[in-house]
């Protein structure tokens, strides 16, 4: 877990102020902080932060107070984001295609990739991470949950995060 200015919590924090001021007022906001700082140790930013499946899809109680004590600040703590933090914030961004202010886009993208294995997806894998997200995401159509899969494969493909022997 993250320790309130461990490097990786605050690169994580950097990068989130790459799209814009770090806000915790609603719950669209806080949901949407969560699924960007989750996405964004996902496709290479690292980080401290331990998530866990919950409701909404991936959540780290860690973060959830990092980002508090961030808001507290204004939202916009410490140094200015990197280039190469601008460049993965950047990666996040064309993962979600652009849509970075809508919580519930980034639940379904967070949500897809945790399900996800590292590793070539099967047709059996794919089937297993529909199924679970018809379970616990009924909100989601399934058209929605094929999208989201068939992006995350092939950006996963496209960045070199996943290896590329055959199916597991």
């Amino acid at each position: 877990m993250a320790e309130a200015g461990t490097d990786g919590g605050a690169r994580v924090l950097r990068m989130l102020r790459s799209f814009g001021p770090v806000s915790m007022d609603s719950f669209d906001d806080r949901l949407r902080m969560q699924k960007l700082a989750y996405l964004i140790q996902e496709v290479g930013g690292g980080g401290p932060f331990v998530y866990q499946w919950y409701i909404r899809g991936p959540y780290s109680a860690a973060l959830t107070q990092e980002l508090f004590s961030c808001a507290e600040d204004g939202g916009q703590p410490g140094a200015a984001p990197s280039d190469g933090e601008h460049a993965l914030a950047q990666r996040v961004r064309s993962l979600v295609e652009g849509k970075i202010g809508d919580p519930l886009e980034l639940e379904l993208y967070a949500s897809v990739w945790y399900l996800t294995p590292s590793r070539r997806l099967s047709e059996s894998d794919r089937g297993s991470i529909r199924e679970s997200m018809r379970r616990a995401k009924p909100h989601f159509e399934e058209w929605q949950v094929r999208r989201a899969l068939d992006r995350i494969e092939s950006f996963r493909a496209e960045n070199g995060l996943v290896p590329q022997g055959g199916a597991g």
